[in-house]
């Protein structure tokens, strides 16, 4: 095929950016920037940026849900040992997106339910919140929230046609995608469902659009020119016992929301990870895959070798360029965490709290400078 001068150097510019990535390689760097109000820390929180308008003077920092195990008992190593899980329903903000500064979260109030694992995104001046679970079991419901006169008020929007957690999401424009996930708590498979909520016309309910090419929850998703890729989570499947066993993946799927088809991209994840952080920070042409759950404890558990102690979730910082197929780990976080949100805020990359070890959160929310290329 001949190559025009635009294409070429639109070609070259990729190239470079994709160098400049990889020249800075384990130079990314994060710092704590503030904590949770919960100092136990929270998993499958809600993490989201309202921008600045009516009832925001400045871009606004808006955290919410997760679950925890407030009950555990020190060292808790089996589900009895950690206790009941509790979920939460309780917002806190923030408004100072300095790049230097510390994030200062205050609590704004409560969505009317509990909630941890949803699909999130800011848009239309609020936080919507589509599906997740609590203690009742995996939820349909779908809100949006939002600041008025100084109170944080929700309004319910139509339901998902079923009910999901641990879904891959993304928004483009003003569009919530849900993908896949895990209908039931006790499900032993998961879902390839791919739906859309369009709030420009919410009286339309969810539309279910072209299915994943397989099963997939604790996936993630981000978006590049439009397009979205999901990368790694895991499938299900029964065990000997009937109860759900996780096969962990390594594989990355694209989605053309103007054609609503579904391919694979070539070549794979440097390791297996579900849980990353989500949705999937976009930087340029590239988006940030960090921490999670690489599944080598998991895959050692079932083989009947565990190691006396579990070695904690990842922390790698991994660039990953969709134009050129090009993986580079470009830095670590100070700890390894899983099932936990991330946003652009004041130049950076946010993460809020998340999952060290099974059963047990970290409190921090770390900041990642976008300075580099």
């Amino acid at each position: 095929m001949w190559l025009n001068t635009t294409m070429i150097k639109k070609m070259t510019l990729l190239c470079a950016c994709c160098l400049a990535w990889m020249a800075c390689a384990d130079q990314l760097t994060s710092k704590v920037a503030g904590r949770v109000e919960d100092s136990a820390g929270r998993a499958g929180m809600v993490a989201v940026v309202l921008p600045a308008g009516e009832n925001c003077p400045q871009d606004m920092l808006v955290v919410a849900g997760g679950a925890n195990f407030p009950y555990a008992k020190p060292g808790a190593a089996t589900p009895e040992e950690r206790g009941k899980k509790v979920f939460y329903a309780d917002v806190a903000v923030a408004d100072n997106p300095g790049k230097l500064g510390q994030v200062q979260l205050i609590s704004m109030g409560k969505m009317p339910y509990a909630v941890a694992y949803a699909a999130y995104a800011g848009m239309s001046g609020g936080m919507l919140v589509a599906g997740g679970c609590n203690a009742e079991g995996h939820l349909t419901k779908t809100s949006l929230s939002f600041l008025r006169d100084g109170q944080w008020i929700t309004e319910a929007l139509p339901d998902l046609p079923r009910s999901v957690a641990y879904p891959a999401f993304a928004a483009v424009g003003n569009k919530l995608f849900v993908m896949g996930g895990q209908e039931k708590p006790d499900s032993t498979t998961a879902l390839s469902n791919c739906y859309v909520l369009d709030l420009d016309n919410t009286s339309v309910g969810w539309r279910e659009l072209a299915s994943m090419p397989d099963e997939r929850m604790l996936a993630a998703a981000g978006v590049v020119d439009g397009v979205i890729y999901v990368v790694g989570g895991c499938s299900l499947h029964p065990s000997a016992k009937g109860e759900p066993e996780r096969t962990y993946l390594n594989d990355i799927l694209c989605y053309d929301p103007v054609s609503d088809t579904w391919a694979r991209v070539a070549g794979s994840m440097p390791e297996t990870l579900v849980g990353v952080a989500s949705p999937l920070p976009a930087a340029g042409q590239s988006i940030l895959i960090i921490g999670g759950d690489p599944g080598d404890f998991y895959r050692a558990s079932l083989a009947g070798n565990a190691p006396a102690k579990h070695p904690g979730q990842a922390n790698s910082i991994y660039v990953f360029t969709p134009s050129t197929g090009a993986w580079v780990e470009a830095g670590k976080l100070p700890e390894g965490i899983a099932t936990f949100p991330a946003v652009i805020f004041g130049g950076r990359v946010l993460t809020v709290s998340g999952e060290i070890f099974p059963g047990v959160r970290t409190p921090h929310i770390y900041a990642i400078p976008l300075n580099q290329p």
